[in-house]
């Protein structure tokens, strides 16, 4: 195993710090992924609904995405501003329609699980234990 050789406490912190946003980058990649996946299985996939009155324009799909927001930090979230519709609708009011199990109105109302709860299941399941994964895959030693 490769040893390296600190000068200074900054020194040691910095090359830290460029382990953590690597582990963290590898983490937000995933995490993005699995909130498409989650769109795509409880919006696109819902078996109570499909979409007999216009086409899918994926926009919501591909939305998903994440971000470092400073050391030690990262958001993922729904990209609203990327997505464009034809029709008129709102990208913002799509997505609280996802949100509630809705699909391109109030009225058309589904039981399937919305995307929002699944992911934060996942989340609060996974997100930890991936994040610990990365960090060991950039050579940190974690418990």
């Amino acid at each position: 195993m490769a040893s390296k050789l600190f000068r200074t406490p900054v020194e040691l912190k910095n090359y830290m710090q460029v382990l953590c946003d690597k582990a963290i980058k590898a983490t937000v990649e995933e995490a993005k992924k699995q909130l498409t996946k989650c769109i795509d299985e409880q919006y696109y996939k819902d078996p109570e609904f499909y979409p007999n009155v216009y086409e899918r324009t994926e926009a919501f799909l591909n939305s998903a995405t994440g971000q470092l927001l400073s050391n030690n930090s990262a958001e993922i979230y729904i990209d609203v501003e990327g997505m464009h519709y034809k029709n008129n609708f709102n990208a913002m009011q799509v997505v609280t329609w996802a949100s509630n199990s809705q699909h391109g109105a109030n009225y058309y109302q589904t039981s399937t699980p919305d995307f929002w709860s699944t992911y934060i299941e996942w989340c609060n399941e996974n997100l930890i234990e991936l994040l610990k994964i990365n960090l060991r895959k950039v050579g940190l030693k974690i418990k």
